[in-house]
């Protein structure tokens, strides 16, 4: 199986969530352990404004980064498991 290094950059929507950020990390972190990534490092880039905001009670999101490598079939499905998930609201991936 072929695997690739990757960097997803994810924007997190903590307004509705109770409990600890790194909960949150934690829990992103064992959802891309399930896709069969290898996660080589997480960095929290804290809380941003938004260039362009779409919703004006969103104004600001939580940035996290995490590089990791992934078979070459992961984003896709990395995509697809977390448009599910109601605290992350974007997520990029792209080739390291």
């Amino acid at each position: 199986m072929q695997t690739k290094s990757y960097r997803a950059t994810m924007i997190l929507d903590t307004r509705n969530y109770q409990d600890s950020i790194e909960h949150l990390i934690e829990a992103i972190k064992s959802k891309l352990e399930e896709t069969g990534a290898i996660i080589n490092g997480v960095i929290n880039k804290g809380q941003m404004k938004f260039r362009r905001v779409t919703d004006r009670k969103f104004p600001t999101g939580l940035y996290l980064q995490v590089a990791f490598q992934a078979p070459t079939s992961a984003p896709e499905f990395i995509r697809s498991k977390f448009s599910l998930d109601a605290t992350v609201n974007r997520v990029f991936i792209e080739n390291k």
